[in-house]
């Protein structure tokens, strides 16, 4: 699921900059994930994995990344009231891994 994740990333980075001729493939991505995909996407977020939760935060902030639309389907979809949201906080993610260097 992680490298799922991370080809829709790298697919939804360039069409929303390179590649902006493709903004609509982009936008019809975030789209079915938003409607088809979130409980996945939550699951994998809240997992106790750290790898598959950078992966899904990743995601997420590429789905952001397409544009004002996006984010604003985004937004409007995800849970900030979840209970299990604080945790990622104190989830151990290396500095390395952050800075997208793992």
């Amino acid at each position: 699921m992680l490298l799922i994740f991370q080809a829709l990333e790298a697919i939804l980075l360039r069409t929303a900059s390179d590649l902006s001729h493709f903004s609509v493939v982009g936008m019809n991505i975030v789209q079915k994930l938003i409607r088809s995909y979130m409980k996945l996407i939550y699951a994998a977020l809240y997992s106790e994995n750290c790898k598959m939760s950078r992966g899904c935060l990743t995601l997420l902030s590429a789905m952001v990344a397409q544009g004002p639309d996006s984010a604003r389907d985004v937004y409007s979809h995800f849970d900030f009231n979840n209970k299990y949201l604080p945790g990622l906080l104190k989830k151990g993610f290396k500095k390395a891994e952050v800075l997208g260097r793992a």
